[in-house]
């Protein structure tokens, strides 16, 4: 596969995702919204990590952590990726 056929290939990214009763507060005045209470999130136990699929441009594009064969977090689930597909760390971890 070119260089030029891979923008659109999905890859495993390691996000911090919120939880669905995460209590957030967010900036819309900037370009992108941001999350303004974050470290509150944290410390309240209302995130988790993630493995996400997405498409190799957009994480790039966004400087996501793509997991590559080797990082620790890499496991055989990620070599046949489709749209969706997402674990929690501790599923992964065991």
């Amino acid at each position: 596969m070119s260089k030029a056929d891979t923008s659109d290939e999905l890859v495993p990214v390691h996000v911090v995702a919120y939880e669905k009763n995460a209590d957030l507060e967010i900036d819309n005045s900037g370009e992108d919204a941001t999350v303004v209470n974050h470290d509150e999130l944290v410390d309240k136990g209302q995130t988790y990590q993630e493995i996400r699929a997405l498409a190799r441009s957009a994480a790039e594009e966004y400087d996501l952590d793509i997991v590559e064969p080797g990082d620790p977090l890499w496991d055989d689930r990620f070599n046949d990726l489709e749209s969706g597909d997402s674990w929690r760390l501790e599923e992964i971890r065991g």
